[in-house]
């Protein structure tokens, strides 16, 4: 039978904090704004900023997000490497039958498991530690 409080022990899963929560906030505000700008200024820079820049953003504006709403800490390295699969499934291979003009590019999955390592340091000032726990 499936016990929900078993894995979210056995994750080392606990309640978000409201200082968590507000480091989050800032960090989702940040990367936004860097994805904004993006999109009216920097995309003009050079191909880096305009095809690939914003996917190096896109984790960790995803998985700030859910730690902003989700009333668990989703700070395990293990639930932050699914998530980051889970994304780059979705966004390089279901968005094919979705969208008609989608692409897969392996360098965009590259970029989304960059963003997963950005998440992970800024995780890691925040905290002072990665959860690793299985």
């Amino acid at each position: 039978m499936f016990n929900l409080d078993n894995m979210l022990e056995r994750f080392s899963i606990e309640k978000n904090n409201r200082r968590f929560r507000i480091c989050n906030l800032a960090i989702f505000i940040i990367a936004l704004s860097i994805y904004l700008l993006n999109n009216h200024y920097f995309h003009e820079i050079n191909w880096f900023f305009m095809f690939y820049f914003n996917d190096l953003l896109a984790i960790v504006v995803l998985l700030s997000f859910l730690n902003i709403i989700y009333p668990y800490k989703p700070d395990n390295l293990w639930l932050i490497l699914i998530v980051t699969v889970l994304a780059s499934f979705v966004w390089e291979y279901v968005a094919l039958f979705i969208k008609p003009w989608a692409i897969f590019d392996y360098v965009d999955v590259l970029c989304y498991f960059a963003s997963m390592v950005i998440y992970l340091i800024l995780l890691y000032f925040i905290e002072g530690k990665i959860n690793s726990s299985i």
